[in-house]
């Protein structure tokens, strides 16, 4: 029998190597997972302690299969006995633990505790090997059919097919439920060692791991679901799983926990949606045959509890068992002759979609699963199957005239209850809203609302689901008629938005709002309401003493809502197509000047200009010319910010919207935007010759007011923080990049005595950003600092946010920024460290003044999200 580690490493160089494996390499592939077979079907199955054993190791001799006898001291027995009891394990396992530690770690001279924590995690190494290899088989057979031969893949899968019919998936099942108890042989009783030593030789917390290995289990559950169909059996023992995994989520946020549970939720919506899909003339589905079980489960999916967190993952499969009744009817209604039979499934449909509706169970997975940290840091392959189920739910729900009924009535309520979008002012709180406004917001989001928010979150994650899928652009058709409300409106453009995330999807939905699909929902729409702001912002400015009139809420969101599905049109368009859908963009532009205009409509107009930057060169300088004429102005230099004459009137410029408007609500939509956007077309410049001096005061905005104060600055939404960090990186990198040290710049720094009043008060049109990025760095100064304390916190920190917060992608990408620009200041300041001294030092001088920011940098060579 081959070890886990071999068996593991013959699987991950045949199965995922770079090229496709040699014919010796698919002979050995086959061998080592014949011979594994016994391990695999008693998966994590160990023999546990003996008196016999224990007996034999207390005595100092202990003989190990094929070896000699192994004479043991004092401290070797110690170590293994408490090994055995802190593991469950047999004792004679445990010195083979301690032989195979000695021979690959060299135990001599190491502390007790340190050995016994080596051993543990050899362990647990060994285990997460065999289901990291079970995994890879199983994803090879689900998701990489090509990867091998048709024979050799079929040889595989004949194997887990012959696996999980002899219990492989109840014992993954059991494996997830005893594994989290606080016993020996789970996550350790209250005696165990809390901490065992890795691969890496990092000291981790045994309960972290264990929890590694329940959530690959919980991955290995959902692949066997695509193997081998569910039976009845199966589906009940993972429901009360889920049942007890969501229990636990009351007490705690842990991520890897909410991933365990998303796998036995995903696992029982695949289990019903595919058996149900499955079933053909000649070969019926699973679990329809079974009359008793289909009673059974209904009752258990229905008895309700009282845990929020329990009821919403149960509330879930309620909608999945609708589904999976829906689609075998009528199969069940043919085979079964007793009409009671087929009415009583009838009644499990309408109690099931009327609990759906009443509980608003579109918005639980929108909130609790879709949108959070968990589900969009989980393994992408199996992420991808999630929502290549969820695409198979939605159109079988939304294909099933009785589903579509409910779907219709929902929208009725909703147009009938939810306000005129034209009634909220977008600053203060409305004093006059109708009683209606009240009801929807103490009663949430109607189910319309989020069930167009639910397609749009699952479509926008997998854009190439919309390939052909007439049912769902039927359903947009329906959706986008008849809106009363801003809240209908915005939710079904935010759907359309996510319907334009390929470039099919992008043409259908560009074609359905310029046409007459829709009797007030088109492209003419966003176009007169700007057109119409804009002249009433007008008129106020040319009448003495009048105020500019507010901006309307529903006003401001829908317009957010056409921009989106413009930028995404834009972004996803034939390129060709796309240089005639929009040709005057001159009103995207008008409204970005007004104060009263919100922060974050201001935004999403910038986002969608953006897009039309890279249609073509002449739209580009186009673009230019209008932010020229309409956009805020970038007001920066001693002068604005020393002046000491009293100001009649506030200059209404980016730095005061940063300063004294976004600042102050700890939002910084319009500043984000503004920086990408400004990003994005100094990206396309191709002449360098004058070196970056025409945008050193985009620079200086970026220097002094954004990027500088950021550490300081208080988010409502730390994603935003994390954009705006993202975003002046990225000018700093190209800023770098695009510019070179020239002769000059060393001629032009000789004089030192010079250097210091240069660098305070030279004007801006004197100053060069690349030189003024160098000086920083090579005097430690705010960019360093920053950039400093974005990566101080070390390896570990930034895996632990990148795993758990829903910002980890975007810190992630300023590490990686933020380590970029380091080399490439590495890469310029040897040009210019001999001319500059002392004033400014070489970077490696600056990092060497304090040895942690040295350390801090070399620990990223470590740096691996799949840790």
């Amino acid at each position: 029998m081959v070890s886990p580690k071999q068996l593991l490493s013959t699987i991950e160089s045949s199965l995922l190597g770079p090229s496709p494996p040699s014919p010796t390499q698919r002979i050995e592939l086959i061998h080592a997972i014949r011979t594994s077979l016994p391990s695999l079907q008693s998966l994590l199955s160990y023999p546990p302690p003996r008196s016999t054993d224990r007996a034999q190791v207390q005595s100092r001799e202990v003989r190990l299969p094929d070896s000699p006898p192994i004479q043991l001291d004092e401290l070797d027995v110690e170590i293994a006995l408490k090994l055995s009891d802190d593991l469950h394990l047999n004792e004679i396992d445990c010195v083979r633990l301690l032989v195979s530690a000695n021979q690959e770690l060299t135990l001599l001279g190491r502390e007790p505790l340190e050995i016994l924590r080596l051993a543990a995690g050899l362990w647990y190494t060994e285990r997460r090997d065999l289901l990291t290899a079970l995994y890879t088989l199983l994803r090879a057979v689900v998701l990489d059919q090509q990867v091998l031969e048709p024979d050799n893949m079929s040889d595989i899968q004949k194997y887990l097919e012959d696996l999980i019919n002899a219990g492989l998936r109840q014992r993954l099942i059991a494996l997830l439920k005893e594994l989290n108890r606080e016993e020996p042989a789970g996550l350790g009783g209250p005696l165990c060692e809390r901490y065992v030593i890795d691969s890496r030789g990092v000291r981790v917390e045994r309960r972290a791991v264990v929890c590694r290995e329940r959530l690959l289990l919980g991955h290995c559950l959902v692949l066997s679901n695509l193997v081998v169909r569910t039976s009845p059996k199966d589906v009940k023992d993972a429901f009360l799983s889920l049942k007890d995994s969501a229990a636990e989520l009351s007490q705690s946020n842990d991520t890897i926990k909410y991933q365990i549970t998303f796998s036995l939720l995903f696992s029982l919506a695949i289990a019903l949606i595919s058996d149900a899909l499955s079933a053909v003339p000649d070969k019926a589905s699973v679990l329809s045959h079974d009359s008793s079980f289909r009673k059974d489960f209904h009752d258990i999916v229905m008895t309700v509890g009282n845990d929020p967190n329990v009821e919403g993952f149960v509330g879930s499969i309620r909608l999945v068992w609708a589904v999976h009744l829906l689609l075998i009817h009528d199969e069940t209604a043919a085979r079964e002759t007793v009409s009671n039979a087929s009415s009583s499934d009838w009644g499990y449909i309408n109690s099931c979609l009327d609990f759906v509706f009443s509980s608003n169970v579109f918005q639980f997975l929108l909130d609790k699963v879709l949108r959070t940290a968990s589900y969009q840091n989980d393994d992408e392959d199996v992420v991808y199957i999630y929502n290549a189920y969820l695409h198979k739910l939605i159109t079988c729900f939304l294909s099933n005239p009785l589903a579509m009924d409910k779907v219709k009535e929902s929208k009725e309520k909703a147009m009938s209850v939810l306000n005129s979008y034209r009634t909220a002012v977008s600053h203060d709180f409305v004093l006059d809203s109708n009683l209606h406004t009240h009801q929807a917001i103490e009663t949430g989001p109607f189910p319309f609302v989020s069930l167009l928010e639910f397609v749009s979150e699952v479509y926008q994650k997998e854009p190439e689901l919309l390939s052909g899928n007439d049912v769902l652009w039927t359903f947009v058709n329906f959706a986008g008629e008849d809106h009363t409300n801003f809240q209908t409106l915005v939710a079904f453009l935010k759907m359309l938005s996510a319907l334009a995330s390929s470039q099919e999807g992008a043409s259908k939905v560009y074609n359905l709002l310029q046409g007459k699909a829709f009797r007030s929902v088109g492209w003419s729409t966003l176009f007169d309401c700007l057109s119409i702001y804009d002249e009433k912002f007008k008129q106020a400015h040319q009448t003495a003493g009048a105020m500019l009139p507010d901006f309307q809420e529903g006003d401001a969101k829908a317009l957010v809502a056409y921009l989106n599905v413009l930028q995404k049109v834009m972004e996803n368009g034939n390129p060709i197509e796309r240089k005639n859908w929009f040709p005057d963009i001159e009103s995207l532009c008008k409204l970005l000047s007004y104060e009263n205009v919100p922060p974050y409509l201001k935004g999403a107009l910038r986002d969608a200009i953006a897009t039309f930057v890279r249609v073509s060169p002449v739209l580009k300088d186009t673009i230019w010319s209008y932010l020229e004429q309409y956009d805020l102005p970038v007001v920066v230099g001693p002068h604005v910010r020393n002046s000491t004459q009293p100001m009649v009137s506030q200059v209404y410029d980016m730095q005061f919207e940063l300063n004294e408007i976004e600042a102050r609500r700890e939002q910084y939509p319009s500043t984000i935007s503004f920086l990408n956007l400004l990003n994005t077309l100094i990206a396309e410049e191709k002449d360098v010759s004058d070196r970056g001096r025409r945008f050193v005061g985009i620079f200086r905005f970026i220097y002094d007011h954004v990027f500088g104060p950021f550490p300081q600055r208080a988010y409502a939404d730390p994603c935003e923080k994390w954009q705006l960090v993202v975003a002046c990186l990225q000018h700093f990198h190209m800023i770098l990049s695009m510019y070179d040290i020239q002769e000059e710049d060393i001629e032009s720094a000789v004089d030192q005595s010079q250097l210091s009043i240069v660098t305070q008060q030279s004007p801006l049109q004197m100053q060069l950003p690349v030189l003024e990025l160098l000086k920083d760095f090579m005097s430690g100064k705010t960019v360093f600092r920053n950039i400093m304390g974005i990566l101080h916190p070390g390896v570990n920190s930034i895996i632990s946010e990148r795993t758990t917060q829903i910002y980890g992608q975007l810190l992630e990408k300023a590490v990686q920024l933020s380590l970029e620009i380091i080399i490439l200041i590495f890469e310029k300041d040897i040009y210019l460290s001999d001319f500059w001294r002392p004033l400014y030092q070489p970077l490696d001088v600056i990092l060497s003044q304090d040895p942690n920011q040295t350390v801090a940098l070399l620990e990223y060579i470590r740096y691996d999200f799949s840790l």
